[in-house]
């Protein structure tokens, strides 16, 4: 990733109107270009949602910034501005306007709100002429480069597509994600964070109702996710549907349909190694406190882990077949 130009707005909520700059920051100095470039990068690390640059009925000139880059730049801030003053409890923060290329050397531009942390630091002061050291609290800190990005668009002008990631905040009262539903008025899909949280909650709501253990629910949906992501580079629901509910015709249906009424999707755009390593192990927290991690293979395998339901209602987890223990004392 190579950003090409770059320029920073102050969106102080708490000011009367935007502070806008009127030149872009100068690339080369080796700390604004590290900055810059790794914030795009962490913001393709992390999950994010898609969509079609055509699809969008905005008119914030995201397409004009390398006709004109600092008044276009102006008018996206300005959007920003408009819309965030509106909301509840919304942060301030600097917006860092971009444009970029890839390493498909796309076209890209976009903007990051990087909203303002709350610091200790040393102020040097003098007092009658003597030095002092004092501790004050700096108000306006930006994320470290290696944060992810809470809140930004990227647009890859070559092949139209919209990459986002943002946060939902209160306007009259109703938590809104402004920058798909205000400011730039598209449906995105979902992120695979998104996707997941859907699958969860529909195999919960089905599992409950068919009174099918929740643990072990999960831990099914877990491995089929996992073994869709490794095999077919998606999730695959059907998989899913079948791997939980097994021969539970009824239970699989209503799963699916849950499913269906929502946004999910089959396609994961992004970070399969992430979830192919995060979903390797099996992790269980007992009622008793005891945490288990158990890689997939094992799990899978009856002849080391196995999880007896007892006739009193409890659960007992058996661990078989160990040649040795290692104490992971550190």
């Amino acid at each position: 990733m190579k950003v090409t130009q770059a320029i920073l707005h102050v969106i102080d909520l708490e000011s009367p109107q935007l502070i806008l700059s009127e030149k872009p920051m100068d690339l080369s100095e080796l700390t604004v270009r590290d900055y810059s470039e790794s914030l795009l990068k962490k913001f393709f690390e992390n999950d994010y949602q898609t969509g079609k640059l055509e699809e969008t009925t905005t008119d914030l000139p995201f397409s004009s910034l390398s006709d004109s880059f600092i008044e276009g730049s102006h008018a996206i801030a300005q959007g920003f501005y408009d819309c965030l003053v509106k909301g509840e409890d919304v942060p301030s923060g600097d917006l860092l306007i971009f444009e970029a290329m890839n390493d498909e050397e796309d076209h890209l531009v976009g903007a990051f709100k990087l909203n303002f942390k709350k610091v200790h630091t040393h102020y040097i002061d003098y007092i009658e002429n003597e030095m002092v050291n004092n501790i004050i609290l700096n108000r306006a800190v930006l994320p470290s480069s290696t944060s992810k990005v809470d809140e930004g668009i990227v647009m890859n002008l070559t092949n139209q597509t919209i990459s986002m990631v943002g946060k939902s905040y209160k306007f009259d009262g109703k938590k809104t994600a402004y920058m798909s539903q205000i400011l730039f008025q598209i449906e995105p899909t979902p992120s695979m964070a998104d996707n997941i949280k859907i699958v969860k909650k529909a195999v919960k709501d089905v599992s409950t109702r068919y009174n099918e253990e929740l643990h072990e629910s999960f831990a099914n949906v877990q491995q089929a996710i996992y073994e869709s992501i490794e095999e077919e580079g998606k999730i695959d629901n059907q998989r899913i549907a079948e791997h939980v509910f097994k021969d539970n015709f009824s239970a699989k249906e209503e799963y699916l349909e849950q499913v269906t009424r929502t946004a999910f999707t089959e396609d994961i755009p992004v970070n399969v190694p992430k979830y192919e390593k995060k979903y390797r192990m099996q992790k269980f927290k007992l009622a008793n406190g005891i945490e288990l991690a158990i890689p997939m293979d094992v799990y899978q395998n009856k002849e080391f882990v196995e999880f007896i339901n007892n006739p009193d209602g409890t659960i007992s987890v058996m661990i078989k077949n160990i040649d040795e223990i290692k104490n992971k004392f550190s």
